[in-house]
């Protein structure tokens, strides 16, 4: 997504670049304080990033850098916000541990956090046609919402709709 919205959108500056002004800026959601990494002897197998999706969105810089045509499909996934939820930016596993719990202990921490900060269920986007990730996400219990169609781009090849997903928390 980042380098659908970034890549080539203004002159010297890329996806990277963006990124790392999110993560570097601590009143961002993408803050590396909001980051969490799953580590084994072979180095990093996971990683989660969340925060409450009343904190979720774009700077307001962003709405005025970057092209309309790029943020308006984008935009649902970025102001669509569900009260009392713990939004999960990013939930990634290795490849080579997949199947082996990673993402469930990641979902495990992310409900633990949503717990902590009053919120009653978790929320994510993920693409409808990750098939691995979205079985993991049902199995834990994550319903659809809704289906956010979003326009191809060289970044953006999934041939299926972004799909909100909602678990609420017992």
């Amino acid at each position: 997504m980042f380098e659908h919205l970034f890549d080539d959108a203004y002159p010297g500056l890329t996806a990277k670049d963006a990124l790392a002004l999110g993560v570097g800026d601590e009143t961002s959601p993408y803050h590396f304080e909001n980051a969490y990494l799953v580590e084994t002897e072979s180095g990093v197998v996971g990683c989660l990033i969340a925060f409450p999706a009343d904190d979720l969105g774009l700077p307001e810089i962003v709405y005025s850098i970057l092209p309309k045509d790029r943020i308006d499909p984008a935009r649902p996934l970025f102001e669509r916000q569900l009260p009392d939820s713990f939004y999960i930016n990013t939930l990634a596993v290795d490849e080579a541990v997949r199947g082996r719990g990673v993402g469930s202990l990641l979902l495990d921490f992310a409900s633990e956090l949503a717990r902590s900060s009053g919120c009653d269920s978790l929320t994510l986007h993920a693409w409808g046609d990750n098939d691995a990730a979205l079985s993991l996400y049902r199995a834990y219990g994550f319903q659809e919402l809704e289906r956010i169609e979003l326009p191809k781009s060289a970044a953006l090849t999934h041939g299926a709709p972004m799909l909100l997903l909602k678990c609420p928390l017992a």
